[in-house]
């Protein structure tokens, strides 16, 4: 079990650096947080684990083809070939940047949705491992919704792995 959890503590890591960089290319400011990504999911992975996190925020419509264009510049930065999808027309539709099954990611998606919507969707390749002994170890009973875990969260924010039980890192604050 301790070989499982270093191996998710790096990659837990490595896909959250990863994934910030994209966040802050498009906005350093405070996304929301819709799935905070520390704990092991087991879905669509057989007997195995991954992480999975969604983070939104809006930026002004006019400011979303440079902020797509930066997000596609830092991941090719960083290594990463990049599709893009165009969905619907401009009164509404989406603009979205996608990485598939590279590094860090089986999936990351970055959805500019018409209005300034912006929707980043990270999802890890599965892994070997009980995805439930995993998360007992890396969370214990804490579960997202119970206020340990952030509502907001900037790219620059410092990141943790794993909870000190009875000690919140986060308060309810917007």
């Amino acid at each position: 079990m301790e070989e499982q959890f270093a191996q998710a503590e790096r990659l837990y890591y490595a896909y959250r650096e990863t994934t910030n960089g994209v966040l802050a290319a498009i906005d350093e400011g405070a996304w929301k947080v819709n799935g905070y990504g520390m704990t092991p999911s087991g879905a669509g992975c057989g007997d195995g684990w991954k992480y999975e996190l969604s983070r939104s925020t809006k930026v002004d419509p006019a400011d979303a083809p440079a902020r797509r264009t930066a997000a596609v510049d830092y991941l090719v930065g960083e290594g990463f070939e990049v599709e893009g999808m165009d969905l619907g027309d401009d009164e509404l539709g989406s603009r979205d940047v996608i990485v598939r099954e590279q590094g860090v990611y089986s999936l990351l998606t970055v959805t500019f949705a018409t209005g300034g919507n912006v929707l980043v969707v990270a999802t890890t390749p599965c892994n070997p491992g009980d995805p439930h002994a995993l998360a007992d170890r890396i969370v214990g009973d804490v579960r997202p919704g119970q206020g340990y875990f952030p509502k907001r969260e900037s790219p620059s924010d410092p990141l943790f792995f794993g909870i000190t039980p009875g000690d919140p890192q986060f308060t309810d604050e917007p």
